[in-house]
């Protein structure tokens, strides 16, 4: 039996606990197709039910609540226990996350707004009466699911994959009849730049009246963030060659495919009547692996925009022709939050420069060590130095490790930190460092700006173009390691003349990458893509 659930599935059932809810009575009510229902219901470690044929009030007793089922479903052997449980601790409408095809490949993990009609919920007694009220057909459960969802109470969630649909996916499974429709595609669900920026979108979507689907593959740390967000997540590996679940975009009103990666999606979706913002976020590094999927032209329904104009400088050096609009994304002010603060003991005393990112060539850290080996012995000892990332290639990390070895004093490297470290690093740091090969718009620089800090970034980051010398900000040209050195003399020097800087770098965060701007360009960005 326990071989017969998906992996997802195996892997939930086996951290879930038991529920003793046998005091729950609970009815089942599937008059249409369901052979595979009643098989999964013999192995229901809740036995406190009763099937039933009828929605007459004598047809089920004394149950206290009703699972309606609109279709054929499997049930892990836990659902019944766990719809009891949220019903018993107060929810009237109870739903789970599912999952769908033959081998349980797509996911759907709904947000606690999910507006859509599910497969099946539990329902309480009195939601069923008033849902039988207002029913033209009473005994129909896609119309009292319907019903259902919209006169809830107390909708509970449950972030567990209970039921699965020997089917693919389908638009009626994660939108409305009548809502607005947003499909946001992201080719990662993972804790980088492109899809964090990406959750901005969300709540600016939904305050625009839109449901909002996101499809990506499996979670790999900010799916959670979606959902806190109010969107409906949609995993499967391999989404960005799926052709199946591209289909879905063609039944909305608006499509968001985030980054160059989507180019196929695009590809396929140019000339449809959908609508799709198409916003690039890449480094010109991404685009030789990718520029043959990148069509040579783009029906009117597409529009191109971009974090700055790096990431627009990118996409031109293979299509040169296309006419790209800026679209900086938006970052909380998580200087006005509260988060546990640390003391990260990295500064001494002493001014502490930051850099952070994943160690790779085009992020620079070797020139970043070059430049600190450079820096007068005197003017190196008065200041403090953190590299924070993983390792991406043994040439970066080499460089930081040798440095970290030769200057162990004031020289440190740390893998990873936590959001609240991250917050309390920008909160004590005196400066940034960014010195980037190829960057479209980092986003620990930004970070940095939310708390006033200053950063020396290389001419190569989108955050140049934006950055006014000397008043909220530093860059340096060529990749030079000596003009990097020359800056960070300075800055060293003149740690005063920082923190005087501080307005002035507030001001470029409001200005540019604060909610409210972000907000503001993207309803533009749509309202001009839909013709609203």
């Amino acid at each position: 039996m326990y071989s017969s659930y998906t992996t997802l599935q195996r892997a939930q059932l086996a951290k879930q606990e038991y529920l003793d809810t046998q005091e729950v009575f609970l009815g089942v009510y599937a008059p249409g197709r369901n052979a595979a229902l009643k098989a999964s219901l013999q192995d229901q470690l809740h036995r406190k039910f009763l099937w039933t044929d009828s929605l007459r009030p004598e047809a089920f007793g004394s149950a206290v609540g009703l699972l309606l089922v609109r279709e054929d479903l499997f049930l892990m052997p836990t659902a019944l226990s766990c719809f009891a449980d949220a019903l018993r601790s107060g929810a009237d409408y109870v739903t789970s996350d599912a999952v769908f095809g033959y081998s349980g490949v797509t996911t759907l993990y709904h947000s606690q707004g999910f507006a859509a009609c599910p497969g099946c919920a539990l329902v309480s007694r009195e939601l069923l009466r008033r849902c039988q009220a207002e029913a033209r057909d009473p005994e129909n459960p896609v119309e009292l699911l319907t019903l259902a969802a919209k006169l809830r109470r107390s909708h509970v969630c449950l972030p567990l994959a209970l039921a699965h649909y020997e089917r693919d996916i389908c638009a009626e499974d994660v939108w409305s009849v009548k809502g607005k429709r947003v499909f946001i595609m992201s080719h990662l669900l993972d804790m980088t730049g492109a899809p964090i920026v990406l959750v901005s979108a969300v709540p600016v979507l939904r305050s625009m009246g839109y449901e909002v689907v996101v499809l990506g593959p499996e979670d790999g740390g900010s799916m959670p963030l979606f959902l806190e967000a109010g969107a409906t997540v949609i995993t499967r590996k391999g989404c960005v060659q799926s052709p199946l679940l591209w289909g879905l975009a063609l039944c909305a009103d608006l499509v968001l495919a985030n980054t160059v990666v989507e180019a196929r999606a695009v590809r396929a979706l140019s000339g449809a009547r959908v609508p799709v913002l198409w916003w690039l976020h890449d480094a010109f590094a991404g685009y030789p692996h990718i520029a043959h999927q990148i069509p040579r032209e783009l029906g009117e329904n597409i529009r191109l925009y971009s974090v700055g104009s790096h990431a627009a400088n990118a996409m031109h050096s293979v299509r040169p022709e296309f006419n790209i609009r800026p679209l900086i994304y938006g970052l909380p002010d998580y200087a006005a939050e509260k988060f546990s603060h640390y003391d990260l003991s990295y500064a001494g005393g002493r001014p502490l420069f930051a850099t952070v990112g994943s160690f790779e060539n085009r992020k620079g850290q070797d020139i970043f060590c070059k430049a600190i080996r450079l820096l007068p012995p005197e003017t190196m000892k008065k200041a403090s130095f953190l590299f924070v990332g993983k390792a991406a290639e043994a040439e970066m990390m080499d460089a930081v490790r040798s440095l970290t070895a030769d200057c162990p004093d004031n020289v440190f490297y740390v893998k990873r930190l936590t959001r609240d470290e991250i917050k309390s690093l920008m909160a004590q740091c005196t400066c940034l460092v960014c010195a980037s090969r190829d960057d479209p718009m980092p986003t620990f620089v930004t970070e940095g700006l939310i708390f006033g800090k200053p950063a020396i970034v290389s001419e190569h980051t989108g955050t140049a173009g934006l950055i006014t010398e000397g008043v909220d900000g530093f860059v340096y040209e060529d990749d030079d390691p000596e003009k990097l050195a020359e800056r960070l003399a300075w800055a060293i020097e003149h740690p005063e003349k920082l923190a005087a800087m501080r307005p002035a770098c507030r001001e470029l965060y409001e200005s540019h990458y604060s909610k409210q701007a972000f907000s503001d360009s993207l309803q533009q960005a749509v309202k001009e893509l839909t013709g609203e």
